[in-house]
């Protein structure tokens, strides 16, 4: 069984105003993520899905 170190990054999250059809004051909220990680969970450009969930605390990001 291989044990994995669990890395963690220190980041900022990108605020910005929505645009489009969005509500007056909407705002949206990005996070980049290290490519090495992207590229660990098998995430490519032809095969991006992933799926997030969050339990009021955490954000969890997974491969479809």
């Amino acid at each position: 069984m291989e044990v994995r170190r669990i890395e963690k990054r220190k980041v900022r999250v990108i605020i910005g105003k929505s645009g489009g059809n969005s509500s007056v004051g909407s705002l949206s909220h990005k996070i980049s993520l290290p490519n090495k990680w992207v590229q660990e969970m098998g995430v490519t450009l032809e095969d991006r899905d992933v799926l997030i969930s969050f339990d009021g605390h955490k954000i969890l990001i997974e491969k479809r």
